[in-house]
């Protein structure tokens, strides 16, 4: 597909919508969450209606947009957990090969599978992580000064309340462990919230050529995750930097994992009278009790179907 003059100014105005959504990150808004959430979103639009260059050009003017308004040290990090996997999974989501290169029909083609997508949004997010925890130093002395101000911000809160020094290292020790499973967990949950939301978008619109995915069907994690999530826990108990780095990709695989056991509770319950109700009790459960979190992603682990949607061939990308 070349850069024509619809592509270049499709790719820049979702460019500008990206960055315009992440800005409030940058100002530390009240909504700075729901912002954030978003930011892919048009990234994602863009290269699913208008091609894998709309895509590259949206996460060219995302960044270059943030670097100009703010730092650049903050378009590095929004780039490398936002808009660069964004413009990445979108391009993954248009690839197709014909079935006759895997000895099916040549008027068929197959599309790039749900859960490679997932994967490799998952490693790329694990990937982002680790070299933004290199640029901003992330390690024992940020952790302590961040509990510092931590039990300031509490004591500021209550004035009554009073920490000592054991609690603040027994705090620094969970928040080592805690903070790089979590934040990359977070970024990946945004990233398939975000492509999902684009595809049934992009397909209202008519522009998707991409068959609609059946996500309570096809939102499983390869059988090759597995082996990544096993080694990642292994390397978790060692020393510190290799274990942090490990915390990464076991809470991003982990989180694909998750994600799997949500679509599998979807699918298992397909037909049934109780749905509504279960599906209603599951979600509220997991927000009163996030340790009922465990249970999906266990359910996760133990589905790892790998199915691609199929069409008609047409003029499209190919894998």
């Amino acid at each position: 597909m070349k850069f024509d003059k619809t592509i270049i100014g499709v790719g820049i105005l979702a460019g500008l919508a990206s960055a315009l959504m992440s800005s409030g990150v940058i100002a530390q808004s009240g909504m700075a969450m729901v912002l954030y959430f978003l930011t892919p979103l048009p990234i994602f639009m863009a290269a699913l209606g208008w091609g894998s260059n709309a895509g590259i050009i949206a996460a060219v003017a995302a960044t270059a947009t943030v670097s100009i308004v703010s730092v650049p040290m903050a378009a590095v990090l929004i780039a490398l957990t936002s808009f660069i996997p964004a413009a990445i999974g979108a391009y993954l989501s248009g690839l197709a090969r014909p079935a006759s290169d895997m000895g099916g029909s040549a008027n068929i083609l197959v599309w790039y599978p749900l859960s490679d997508i997932i994967f490799r949004l998952a490693l790329m997010v694990a990937v982002s992580f680790i070299i933004i925890g290199y640029l901003i130093g992330f390690g024992e002395d940020m952790v302590r000064e961040l509990t510092a101000q931590v039990m300031e911000r509490l004591q500021a809160a209550d004035p009554s309340y009073q920490s000592d020094a054991e609690m603040q290292a027994a705090l620094a020790a969970i928040l080592m462990v805690v903070l790089p499973a979590m934040q990359p967990a977070i970024a990946l949950a945004a990233l398939i919230g975000n492509l999902y939301l684009a595809l049934r978008l992009t397909g209202a619109s008519g522009r998707l050529k991409r068959p609609r995915d059946d996500w309570p069907t096809t939102l499983r994690m390869p059988v090759a995750a597995l082996s990544v999530f096993a080694v990642a826990l292994a390397l978790s108990f060692f020393g510190a930097g290799t274990a942090q780095a490990a915390l990464v990709f076991v809470g991003a695989i982990g989180t694909g994992f998750l994600f799997s056991g949500f679509a599998i509770v979807h699918q298992r319950t397909r037909g049934m009278s109780l749905r509504p109700l279960i599906l209603w009790l599951s979600y509220v459960g997991i927000m009163l009790l996030a340790p009922l979190l465990l249970i999906f992603f266990v359910i996760g682990l133990f589905d790892t179907t790998r199915t691609a949607p199929v069409s008609k061939r047409q003029k499209t990308d190919q894998s």
